[in-house]
């Protein structure tokens, strides 16, 4: 494998945004009206989560995820892994990630964005914005980078997914881990969703499903989350790269040129 190519395409590769938590109105047409699309009491709960995280100045927590490649021959095998979220707004971000296939460590504080593979000692750093959201837009757009649940640390995190999604449905009160939550399924137009968000203490999200029904063999991507913290502050050293001496430090790549 090209080891440059690792640093960014290694491991990132799952489905990489939880989107398509509120549901949009479906068109009008002369025909009979479908049944509704929206569940109001879907959107209630879902508005409460979005509303809870967007207004906290700082967070972290971590989640346990599963996901589903495909192989040759429409085998499907399953894989884990485990990440660990910082936030500190306006703009200061650190994300964990070890799996069966690999890690990656991103570390953003003071206008720069460090992303580290450790199995290859490789690291890039790259000037970018001072606002996770535009942090975020912008990786995604030019480098072609986007990280698994990063919707959830957005200042609005139902704004974006939004715009895709055309069905939500409540399923009542279902527990993960012990904790009893609120069962909502999703849809947009290519992908099945669900999310468990804590139905009695914070509206927080507990479990998070997606299926890519559109693509060959439907992968599944699940993440469990867990040990949700709001401190008034996170140490100024969470954010800050910590790289071994003998790291390789390589360019970051634009999105073409991480293209297959």
């Amino acid at each position: 494998m090209n080891l440059r190519l690792a640093l960014f395409k290694v491991m990132w590769v799952v489905p990489l945004a939880v989107a398509g938590w509120t549901a949009v109105a479906l068109a009008q047409s002369s025909a009979p009206a479908p049944p509704p699309a929206l569940d109001p009491a879907a959107d209630k709960i879902l508005a409460k989560m979005c509303q809870t995280l967007g207004a906290a100045d700082a967070f972290s927590f971590h989640a346990d995820v599963m996901f589903d490649q495909v192989l040759p021959g429409a085998v499907k095998v399953q894989y884990g892994g485990a990440m660990d979220y910082a936030v500190q707004r306006p703009g200061e971000l650190a994300i964990l990630y070890r799996s069966d296939l690999g890690g990656k460590d991103l570390w953003y504080s003071n206008g720069s964005l460090t992303l580290f593979d450790p199995k290859y000692g490789m690291y890039a750093t790259i000037a970018v914005p001072s606002t996770i959201d535009a942090v975020l837009d912008q990786v995604a757009e030019q480098q072609g980078l986007t990280m698994p649940l990063s919707d959830l640390v957005y200042s609005n995190p139902c704004a974006r997914p939004k715009k895709i999604a055309v069905y939500s449905g409540y399923l009542g009160v279902n527990p993960v881990g012990g904790v009893p939550c609120d069962h909502l399924a999703l849809s947009s137009s290519k992908d099945d969703f669900q999310i468990w968000i804590d139905h009695s203490g914070k509206p927080l999200p507990r479990k998070i499903v997606i299926n890519h029904r559109s693509e060959p063999g439907s992968p599944e991507y699940i993440a469990i989350l867990s040990g949700w913290k709001f401190p008034k502050e996170i140490a100024a050293s969470r954010f800050r790269p910590q790289l071994p001496k003998d790291a390789k430090q390589i360019a970051f790549m634009k999105a073409e040129e991480a293209k297959p």
